[in-house]
């Protein structure tokens, strides 16, 4: 039987047994995240959700073939520097400024040797192509490689939120990459959606996983977001699966967020990496939603991103048209996302 086949039963299989056997461990060894005044869950919870989806990672290219060429190993090489990276920060809380450095130097490398860099942005404004030639290419990379890990890293603030907006991209991935007819990447990106699946069940905690909950941990949500980085970068650069300024689409809500927050933080004259709970999640919970319908408002929010990128991309409008629109989801996104922020007035003066 081709190993291929095995795929979609091997890879939430292999998930699955991970939990289970680091699960315990993870306990024992102490390796959970404590309630806090900003994290509201009731009692510590193992950060090792970012293992789960790392063990279907491997097994999805194990069975696709992947690892062996088109510098797949370098991809996997440096997501697990960077999932170490995000592990250490768990652990001993790094500074952003070591952090930054060393994913950096481990993108840079990754993405030099293996040629999988923004090379160009496409026809924007509907003339000719925007290119990137070499070193500016890699350091644009590099640069959207930490916008991407510390966006998903910043989403990750409810149950389901980072590894749902995942799932999202990765079946728009999935779906662009087959239309193309590039089966491999599109292949993989459905096998990791089965790995966050499987994730999901655990953080979620499904009726029959009651017990067994789990979270990313800065080393998953560090993998998420550049497994997101170089899935879009392979299909809009290497693949040609799509135009770059699709890439905007999929990636979505992480990045809108971030930069919200950073202006809404900027404005106010502080750091843009301060912690405060003006995220677009915590701005739901303080209107007044229960974290499951908060969820599904930042689900349907970055589905219908994805949906419109799937959508124009099959549909073939042009990169002017996607470009435009953009600009149209940014400014409804920042909207929403200052009306959710002004303080609410009272009753008395409301009337």
């Amino acid at each position: 039987m081709d190993v291929e086949v095995l795929g979609p039963f091997l890879v939430p299989l292999s998930s699955a047994l991970a939990a289970f056997g680091f699960l315990p461990l993870a306990r024992r060894a102490g390796f959970v995240d404590h309630p806090n005044a900003r994290k509201q869950h009731g009692m510590p919870v193992p950060l090792i959700g970012g293992v789960v989806v790392f063990v279907g990672l491997i097994m999805a290219g194990l069975t696709t073939g992947l690892w062996r060429g088109e510098g797949w190993g370098w991809f996997l090489a440096a997501a697990v520097v960077l999932t170490a990276i995000g592990t250490l920060d768990d652990i001993f809380d790094l500074s952003a400024r070591w952090r930054f450095l060393w994913q950096g130097i481990t993108v840079a490398l990754a993405c030099a040797a293996s040629g999988v860099y923004i090379e160009t942005l496409g026809a924007l404004f509907g003339g000719g192509a925007v290119m990137l030639a070499g070193l500016a290419g890699l350091g644009f990379t590099v640069l959207c490689a930490l916008a991407c890990i510390n966006a998903y890293n910043m989403i990750d603030g409810i149950d389901g939120q980072a590894g749902g907006v995942t799932l999202l991209t990765l079946a728009g991935v999935a779906i662009l990459s087959a239309a193309a007819g590039h089966n491999g990447t599109g292949l993989f990106a459905a096998l990791a959606c089965l790995a966050l699946l499987t994730y999901l069940m655990f953080n979620l905690e499904i009726p029959l996983l009651r017990g067994w909950k789990m979270f990313l941990g800065d080393g998953g949500s560090t993998l998420l977001g550049f497994l997101v980085l170089w899935l879009v970068v392979a299909g809009s650069q290497r693949d040609g699966s799509f135009p770059p300024i699709v890439a905007v689409w999929l990636v979505g809500v992480p990045i809108l967020d971030m930069l919200a927050v950073f202006a809404r933080r900027l404005l106010r004259g502080r750091s843009p990496f301060s912690a405060d709970r003006t995220h677009i999640h915590h701005l739901l919970l303080d209107r007044g939603l229960h974290p499951r319908q908060a969820l599904i408002m930042v689900m349907a929010m970055h589905g219908a991103m994805v949906a419109f990128g799937v959508a124009g991309t099959l549909a073939g409008w042009s990169e002017l048209t996607l470009t435009l629109g953009t600009f149209v989801a940014a400014a409804f996104y920042f909207s929403l996302s200052f009306l959710l922020g002004r303080p609410r007035l009272p009753v008395a003066e409301r009337l």
